[in-house]
């Protein structure tokens, strides 16, 4: 049976001086990817697997300053190059085994991450939608719940994203 709750997606926007082949670039090639996946500076990021194709996945690894390690499993729904990244992606085991979030036990089991691309004159602006896939009442509340958060943790990646970008 299918959840018929519908939450609001959190939407957060960003343009950067960048084309949008490159930006695309760092969302589906690892060795873009390693360099600014990961939510503040000091973190590293390192691809256990990647296999970034539509139906494929992915798995990485955050590793933090105190030494505390995390990890990300990720699948691919849809990828239409240079303008759409469709993922879904769960806190993980090393081994890829899904886990639930650990802070949160009701946080929602499923999040969809929608991430558009759009040429602004040679600049790039990016759309990042983030929502519950078929939440219980009790995951929609807590997504709810936390909604002031959402920009503070894509935010810091996006801006990692931005540092990565200014880099090259």
């Amino acid at each position: 049976m299918t959840n018929t709750i519908n939450v609001e997606p959190t939407i957060i926007t960003r343009e950067y001086d960048a084309p949008m082949a490159l930006v695309f670039e760092a969302w589906t090639q690892v060795e873009r990817l390693q360099q600014w996946m990961y939510p503040m500076p000091g973190v590293t990021c390192e691809y256990v697997l990647a296999d970034i194709v539509e139906g494929g996945k992915s798995l990485h690894k955050m590793v933090f300053p105190n030494g505390n390690s995390m990890y990300l499993l990720t699948e691919y729904e849809e990828i239409s190059p240079n303008h759409t990244l469709i993922f879904l992606q769960w806190p993980s085991n090393e081994a890829g085994k899904k886990l639930g979030n650990p802070q949160m036990p009701d946080w929602p089991k499923d999040m969809r991450t929608t991430i558009k691309l759009e040429d602004q004159d040679g600049k790039t602006l990016l759309q990042l939608i983030w929502q519950p896939v078929n939440p219980t009442q009790a995951e929609a509340d807590a997504f709810e719940a936390s909604r002031s958060q959402h920009a503070n943790g894509w935010g810091s990646g996006l801006q990692q994203l931005e540092n990565y970008l200014q880099s090259l």
